[in-house]
């Protein structure tokens, strides 16, 4: 009798290999399209945060499914948006999205100093909502463009991995340039506000040279105030605003002061800084389009948030030009009531002042 090949089983399982990626391809889920509404959702992100989709309702996001942390390829993919996070975050929330456990999320973060939340979406459910999950239980590359009302806007089926930022940033420059990109919308009370990167024109003792809103930590709350160097209702107001940053300043309050004027150069923006003796950074917001995002009017106008970045308070600093005859203190009976852990009392005024001189465009 003839002695039995021992690697006989080479070739039926090499057919059942080939079998079985035809019946995934088959039968495997197939991705919502764009014009769909997003299925809402709630994950716990690489910070330990719980995040909802409709949180960030009014605001456009990138949810990007790829199909398993610290392998080559996601690596790849993450570390291309990581770098180009700042221009990406222009235009939209990021998130990344995987079936790996919270904990593997916060050390694919940690590991790799990944800027975007990393999602868990340990049982695939919300990857099988978005028609995403594969056979093999992992999410298939693909990311969604979703925009400020809930609906899918664009969907790449085949993301790239180290050219996935330049697809992203590819489209969303083509959408602006063709005039379909989404308006900005205003910031809304309770929900987390639009993050930025700006340069300092206040890089001095010690303060940093550029500031990324969500990269700001350990503080209880955060003021944004834009501001001017020629408006006469900023400028009466230039001495509370650096007292108020001072006095909140050892309880854990930052200030941030963005000009958005256009007629009002970076020099001016820097000397004016010097002049005032402002301790906090100030930043310039060249083009307005961080202005743009927060639909902010006017010079004073502030906006306060909460250690999440979440909008607690918009609107004036107080209730009169002439510091003598203010009789409402808005903007520190707000900081005082988040640092005691309650709500503001007033939580909207109408700012007042000189409009932000915008670009034409």
């Amino acid at each position: 009798m003839q002695k039995r090949n021992r690697f006989w089983w080479i070739i039926p399982f090499t057919i059942g290999i080939l079998l079985w990626g035809v019946w995934s391809v088959v039968f495997s889920s197939t991705p919502l399209k764009a014009g769909s509404k997003a299925p809402d959702f709630m994950l716990t992100g690489s910070d330990g945060n719980a995040y909802r989709l409709s949180d960030f309702q009014g605001k456009r996001v990138v949810l990007m499914f790829y199909p398993k942390s610290n392998t080559p390829g996601c690596t790849a993919q993450n570390c291309a948006v990581r770098d180009q996070y700042e221009k990406l975050s222009q235009h939209a929330v990021v998130l990344g999205i995987s079936v790996d456990t919270p904990e593997a999320q916060a050390n694919f973060a940690k590991q790799h100093n990944l800027k975007h939340i990393v999602l868990a979406d340990a049982d695939g459910k919300v990857a099988e909502a978005y028609g995403v999950r594969t056979t093999a239980g992992f999410a298939s590359r693909t990311t969604f463009v979703i925009a400020p009302d809930g609906s899918i806007e664009k969907v790449f089926e085949k993301a790239g991995t180290s050219t996935h930022a330049e697809e992203l940033l590819g489209y969303f420059n083509a959408s602006t340039q063709q005039g379909t990109a989404p308006a900005a919308e205003k910031p809304e009370i309770g929900k987390r506000v639009p993050n930025f990167t700006l340069p300092n024109m206040n890089a001095r003792e010690g303060l940093p040279k550029e500031v990324t809103l969500y990269d700001i930590k350990d503080k209880k709350a955060i003021v944004i105030i834009f501001i001017a160097t020629r408006c006469p209702v900023s400028l009466d107001y230039d001495e509370r605003m650096a007292n108020l940053a001072k006095e909140y300043a050892d309880k854990g309050v930052l200030f941030l002061g963005i000009n958005s004027n256009h007629i009002e150069p970076a020099s001016e923006v820097t000397e004016h800084a010097k002049q005032k003796g402002f301790t906090f950074p100030v930043l310039k917001d060249e083009g307005n389009k961080v202005a743009d995002m927060y639909a902010a009017r006017v010079t004073p106008e502030v906006f306060v948030l909460d250690s999440n970045f979440t909008l607690r308070y918009h609107g004036r600093i107080d209730d009169s030009q002439n510091p003598n005859r203010v009789s409402q203190r808005d903007l520190k009976n707000a900081l005082d009531a988040i640092l005691a852990g309650k709500e503001p009392p007033v939580t909207e005024t109408r700012a007042f002042g000189c409009t932000i001189k915008r670009v034409q465009r």
